[in-house]
Order: structure tokens, then C-alpha cells, then sequence
């Protein structure tokens, strides 16, 4: 058994005999589509530029802070030319240092601060992540997050990674989402516009369409690789 998968285990473990005390929860799935993967980017980009992905997204509060997690399932065909179906995901949790002591760790706008772990594994890949998170209050925004990780995988030396994360609140029932992700090697955010479309179909509530548009750099060592692509996109919350 690796360290990676010990220790996505043991959190996997120890956060499930802490959700008793769950405070809230929020579960969506995810469809996107492109014909527009082609760059030179082995992560994302495809041999015809068609990719499908089915997205499920967690989260969660709980006794001792919050749980972010995805799952994608890719399908499109990998620039090696052999690799079709791709499986990737990522589990956060975080340690709230309020919940923990309980007592009210806050700065300002800083409304509080977390031991932040996060694990990401995909068909050959791993990477083991740990630092500080906090919660930051912005006008017009239902919440945006900044975590600062140290970040250990098995395809490149070890280097830090900052995580930015944001929703912002409703506007003629639009709303933007999305994170970015900042390593010495490596800039990656995916930014996702969305209607809300139940709102105008009674019967089917908590319904959004839009655009996602996901844009990759990765510069290391003399070699590099890009893409930047627009996604057509549906979500269903649940």
C-alpha cells in the first residue's frame, strides 16, 4: 500500500465518524462537451479535439471543518493515440482551526483559517497535498476559498501549489464559479458561466446550462504544453 493511499484511507475514515455533526451538504453532476481540445496538452487535450466529461461534486461541512471532492469520468481519445476512457479525482478536506478550539479564529475579511489536505489521483497519477486555508468575505460572492499547499506527486518533484476557488452570488439567475490552481510548473483554472435554468422550467428545479472555459500552461524543465478550450456544459444540483 503507497503513503498516498494510507493516508486517502485513513482521512477517508476519520471524516466518516465525524459527520455526525454535518451543518450542510451540496451535490451536483456535471456535463460537458468539446471539440475543441487541440492543443499539445496530454492532461486535457485529445487526438480529434472531442472530449465528454461527467463531473460529480461534493461537498460538505463537518464536525471539524468542510469536505470538497470531485470525481470526472473522460472519454475522448488521449494524444498517445491508445487511451480513450480516463478516470480522475480529488478529495479536500480541511481542518477548521475554529472548530477545532471552539472559539471564532477570524481576520477581517478572513473569516477563518484550516489546516487544508487534499489527495489527487488519477488513471497513473498521485499527489499528496498539505498547508493553510482560509475563507474570505467578498461582496457579491456566496464564498470564495484560498489554500496555500505544499504538493508531493509521482511524475515531478515536490513544489507548492496555491488554490483559489470562488461562486459568485445570482444575477438575472447567472452566476460564475469556478477555481484556479498555481504551481512553479503549472497554471490551470477552469471558470464556468451558468443560467439557471430551473427557474424557468417549474418542474425542474436546481438546473443550470452554460459554458465552462478551462485554460492549462505547463512550462518545466525546456518542455511546455497548452490548451484553452470552451466547454458546452449542464449541471443539475441535487
Amino acid at each position: 500500500m503507497t503513503p498516498f493511499i494510507f493516508l486517502a484511507r485513513s482521512i477517508i475514515i476519520f471524516i466518516s465518524l465525524s459527520l455526525s455533526a454535518l451543518a450542510y451538504e451540496a451535490t451536483n453532476i456535471q456535463l460537458l462537451y468539446s471539440d475543441g481540445f487541440n492543443g499539445d496538452a496530454f492532461v486535457y487535450d485529445t487526438v480529434d479535439g472531442k472530449k465528454s466529461t461527467i463531473t460529480f461534486e461534493h461537498y460538505r461541512t463537518w464536525s471539524l471543518g468542510d469536505l470538497y471532492m470531485f470525481v470526472d469520468l473522460m472519454d475522448g481519445k488521449k494524444l498517445d493515440g491508445n487511451t480513450s476512457f480516463e478516470l480522475y479525482s480529488e478529495i479536500a478536506p480541511r481542518f477548521s482551526f475554529s472548530k477545532m478550539t471552539d472559539a471564532a479564529v477570524s481576520l477581517g475579511i478572513f473569516t477563518d483559517f484550516y489546516l487544508a489536505t487534499q489527495i489527487n489521483q488519477g488513471n497513473d497519477y498521485q499527489a499528496l497535498l498539505l498547508g493553510l486555508g482560509t475563507d474570505i468575505r467578498v461582496p457579491g460572492f456566496a464564498f470564495t476559498t484560498l489554500n496555500v499547499y505544499w504538493k508531493s506527486e509521482n511524475i515531478a518533484n515536490d513544489t507548492f501549489q496555491v488554490t483559489a476557488a470562488y461562486q459568485t452570488t445570482e444575477l438575472f439567475h447567472l452566476h460564475l464559479e469556478g477555481f484556479i490552481d498555481v504551481t512553479s510548473r503549472t497554471v490551470n483554472t477552469q471558470n464556468q458561466l451558468l443560467w439557471d435554468v430551473g427557474s424557468f422550467v417549474t418542474k425542474i428545479d436546481d438546473l443550470y446550462a452554460g459554458t465552462e472555459w478551462l485554460y492549462y500552461d505547463h512550462n518545466n524543465n525546456g518542455t511546455s504544453a497548452h490548451t484553452n478550450v470552451w466547454q458546452l456544459m449542464l449541471k443539475y444540483r441535487f
